[in-house]
């Protein structure tokens, strides 16, 4: 097709799932590409620079969890196959220099899901966190000897994290059917469990982490509104919560421990990068830490002066980070190197663009001259309240190898840059974000009238698809084409047909809430006779989130307004969840959404003829992609 690059995209390889041994000498992850599909790596993490290995003798799925032990060993958990997904096979793998040694070590009922955790001791491997059903979870104990599998406990909910308070209780998370979430200890000797960290009936109060060596226990608590984090001494009742942990609009999370349990990691976003802080609680002190601009995630380990958390940048696919204390701290990350001859990922920059109330920050691939590019991209994240972050995306890669330049707004609701910035979506979906969007819309067309520049095009995923809906239907001039992943159509019909966690972040979000600002309804549906540009649609078949009727329902519609499948609108589902298509986790999926950018035309002049001059279309199956453009 005109204007593609290249054909021989370069492999994006993935990383997920990030764990380490209590030891902090070796490292575990699931990764994926296209070339190879999904595998174990494992990291040595006895030197500064730590070196990977690709498991290529035992097959993984998307699904794979994986535990390492302290003396290199692999725990990996595995969903069943169709017709047996509720149940998880456990494995003990000894990796070598030759084959593989496997073992495997029995099944788990879980159909919703199960956690591994790694053993304070040396009498098991590990433990197993088992999410049976929504409302009861169970805790197994993994050993090498029979019986290798012992369920111990089952607790009401769903249980979360896991932290050590001493070698016979651990400390978890409960998540009650309402969606409360409250700290809890589990005596493993006993069988039995108690609340230990409840502030309030409506409270969310998590356990952060902690360590039975120094008796530090850090919680967090929502009771005030805004979630600060505090600290206590396990088995005494009093908690502190530091001002100096504690800066409003900016939450603040604690990665990790060091691994004498006498300071904390702390982790905040400071616009769409990671800004990393220790806190010593004897000082009550908190230092800023360097580290390069980009994201840095968890789970994190702190063994000695070293610290290991998954890292990202633009141009940097997510690896493992290493930061070495000192004076100054040094930082590196363990980048694969590309083959000679082939080119570098596109760089990116930070600007900051207009909004509807003010300036706001964008990520921006293409370079000085981005409003100029040929082909241009405004790109809207999901959420409401999330945000893009500066690191690498492989969707935003693709699109700038093939020439097309991409502006990624952190409009209001986005994280990240205060609680005003962040609340202005609350109780206002499609208002102030959908605003923002529009008055850098006009901005852009303004830009790029002058050199006979067609429009930007659209693309937003999951409530982002949403808005880019509103956006391309409210002021329809000013986009040459529009994308939608995963979209829905409206907050109250999505709360219509979503499961219940989806439901309470609705009505937690103010998502019912009336608006009376006449710009009428923030329903996608009724804005489709001024939806003129090109649309490409693509959901997920196996999408729990936002189910894949809200797409069907728009492309029906579409068609009853004389819209043309191949022409000026084109359908795709994919047998993916809903990750799979917000995420674009395949190949083709990046290279279709690639296609139908870089094969847009310019801005219609005219709306299209009305269902009274078109006969209604008569659409497929519209279960693939297909194009009328060149």
């Amino acid at each position: 097709m005109t204007g593609l690059r290249s054909t021989a995209a370069p492999v994006i390889r993935d990383r997920f799932h990030f764990a380490f041994s209590t030891n902090g000498r070796h490292g575990v992850c699931v990764a994926a590409d296209d070339a190879d599909g999904w595998a174990l790596e494992s990291w040595a993490l006895t030197e500064e620079r730590p070196t990977c290995r690709t498991i290529t003798d035992v097959p993984v799925g998307p699904g794979a969890r994986a535990l390492p032990l302290c003396d290199g060993r692999i725990l990996l958990l595995q969903r069943g196959e169709r017709g047996a997904g509720h149940r998880h096979e456990l494995m003990l793998l000894a990796p070598s220099s030759g084959a593989t040694e496997v073992r495997r070590l029995g099944e788990i009922p879980a159909r919703f899901g199960c956690e591994l955790l790694a053993s304070p001791g040396t009498g098991q491997l590990g433990f197993a966190v088992a999410l049976e059903d929504p409302e009861h979870s169970t805790i197994w104990r993994v050993s090498s000897a029979a019986p290798t599998l012992v369920p111990i406990v089952g607790v009401p909910g769903v249980l979360t994290d896991g932290s050590w308070l001493d070698r016979d209780a651990i400390a978890l998370n409960q998540t009650s059917e309402s969606g409360r979430c409250s700290g809890i200890a589990v005596d493993l000797a006993g069988g039995s469990w108690r609340r230990i960290w409840s502030l309030s009936d409506t409270s969310n109060d998590r356990i952060v982490a902690s360590c039975p060596h120094s008796k530090l226990l850090v919680v967090s608590t929502d009771t005030t509104g805004e979630e600060r984090l505090g600290w206590g001494v396990i088995g005494e009742s009093s908690v502190h919560f530091p001002g100096v942990l504690h800066r409003s609009g900016h939450p603040r999370r604690v990665l990790t421990l060091d691994d004498r349990g006498e300071r904390m990691l702390v982790h905040e976003m400071a616009g769409a990068v990671s800004r990393l802080s220790v806190y010593t609680p004897a000082l009550d002190r908190l230092e800023p830490l360097d580290g390069p601009p980009g994201i840095i995630s968890s789970p994190a380990r702190w063994t000695g002066d070293l610290i290991r958390a998954p890292f990202s940048a633009p141009a940097c696919p997510a690896t493992l980070g290493t930061i070495r204390l000192g004076e100054p701290s040094r930082w590196s990350s363990a980048i694969g190197q590309r083959p000679a001859g082939e080119p570098g990922w596109a760089e990116a920059d930070l600007v900051e663009v207009p909004g509807g109330s003010g300036p706001i920050e964008a990520i921006v691939y293409g370079g000085p001259d981005w409003r100029h590019s040929p082909h241009l991209l405004v790109a809207l994240h999901g959420g409401p309240l999330s945000s893009w972050r500066f690191e690498f995306d492989p969707l935003f890669q693709r699109l700038a190898a093939a020439g097309v330049a991409i502006v990624a707004p952190n409009y209001r609701g986005s994280t990240g840059y205060g609680d005003e910035h962040l609340r202005a979506v609350v109780g206002d979906w499609g208002g102030p974000d959908l605003q923002d969007v529009l008055a850098l819309g006009r901005a852009l067309k303004r830009a790029r009238a002058g050199r006979r520049l067609p429009a930007p095009t659209v693309l937003g995923a999951s409530y982002g698809a949403f808005l880019a809906l509103l956006a391309a239907g409210t002021e329809p001039e000013l986009w040459s084409a529009c994308v939608a992943l995963a979209p829905f159509l409206s907050a109250p019909r999505l709360h219509a047909v979503a499961d219940i966690g989806v439901r309470h972040r609705v009505e937690r979000l103010g998502g019912l809430a009336p608006t009376d600002d006449g710009r009428g309804p923030r329903d996608v549906l009724s804005h489709c006779r001024s939806l003129w540009a090109p649309l490409l649609l693509v959901h997920g078949t196996n999408d729990h989130t936002i189910p894949v009727e809200q797409s069907r329902t728009l492309r029906r519609h579409l068609l009853e307004l004389g819209r043309t499948e191949g022409v000026d609108l084109e359908y795709l589902e994919t047998d993916s969840d809903h990750d799979g298509v917000v995420l674009t986790r395949t190949e083709a999926l990046r290279q279709a959404v690639v296609r139908f950018c870089i094969g847009v035309p310019g801005v219609p002049t005219d709306p299209p003829p009305t269902p009274e001059s078109c006969p209604t279309a008569q659409g497929g199956g519209g279960q693939r992609v297909r194009s009328g453009r060149t």
